[in-house]
């Protein structure tokens, strides 16, 4: 599988590039590559500009080869990755690949806004490309084992934001998308109240289960929760202290998508997401 990259701004760069292209990675895979990328970074965006250069070296240690032609690089692809960490950018990209009809995998957010996200949609079913679009977070292992049983969760995660990239769309989705696995289920009230360090945002799903979610302005690489049951013991959730990380399993689903051209899942479930986002952002604190 040859996939072709838009994007080298972001950890997730090195992360991928590791386990496509490093034979010593413990999840290495041996049927798919990134065959070239294109360069792309944000200059009014920090975490993108001062990155870039970073991570183009990465690329370059793995021999994979810059190309400055979206056409010459598309004569050599199976598939396309857009992994540039501004999701301003991603629609003007997709827009320039959708014709193509090769699959395209979308790195979180999938775009910035519902209106750019129906564009997206609309252009994929215009030009019949399968998409996809998900944070790491939503194909866990530790995911798996929670059954459907619960009825309340405790979630916390990072939640620094970026002026450039508003409220939840940077970091905050990666809990939000997990909290979607679990629930699968419509959103029907959501509250927000901000405090100096972190924000809490109370979650009612229309089959009655709720959430509280805590999100920490200041980084950190801690996600989990507390998971908790009507007659038995809550589970606890820690996302740092699985086996497989939740890379290798975002790999895996993206590495099937492109072979299958079907999805995991359906991309009202991303939609739905983005519809919360634009709640919060109205909930201003």
């Amino acid at each position: 599988m040859n996939i072709g990259l838009i994007g080298n701004d972001t950890s997730h760069v090195e992360i991928f590039s590791s386990m496509l292209h490093d034979i010593e990675h413990p999840y290495y895979v041996n049927d798919a590559k990134f065959v070239g990328f294109i360069e792309c970074y944000s200059e009014d965006l920090p975490i993108s500009r001062n990155r870039a250069e970073k991570y183009k070296q990465v690329l370059h240690s793995y021999l994979i080869p810059e190309y400055k032609s979206i056409q010459e690089l598309n004569a050599r692809v199976d598939a396309w990755w857009i992994m540039t960490v501004d999701g301003r950018n991603h629609l003007d990209w997709f827009v320039k690949i959708v014709s193509f009809q090769k699959p395209i995998f979308i790195d979180k957010p999938m775009t910035i806004g519902l209106d750019n996200f129906d564009l997206i949609v609309k252009q994929s079913e215009k030009y019949q490309t399968p998409i996809f679009s998900s944070s790491s977070l939503r194909f866990s292992e530790i995911l798996k084992e929670i059954g459907n049983d619960f009825d309340f969760v405790y979630a916390y995660g990072p939640l620094p934001l970026q002026e450039k990239m508003p409220g939840y769309y940077w970091y905050g989705i990666h809990s939000l998308e997990w909290l979607d696995t679990l629930f699968n289920c419509e959103l029907i009230h959501l509250k927000r109240k901000c405090f100096k360090h972190y924000e809490i945002v109370e979650l009612q799903f229309e089959d009655g289960r709720r959430a509280i979610f805590r999100g920490e302005y200041d980084w950190t690489d801690q996600f989990g929760g507390i998971v908790h049951y009507h007659g038995k013991s809550p589970k606890i959730l820690d996302f740092s202290k699985m086996e497989k990380s939740y890379y290798v399993s975002l790999l895996d689903e993206v590495i099937q998508f492109y072979k299958s051209k079907k999805p995991p899942f359906l991309i009202n479930q991303t939609r739905r997401i983005f519809t919360w986002i634009e709640k919060l952002e109205i909930r201003d604190c």
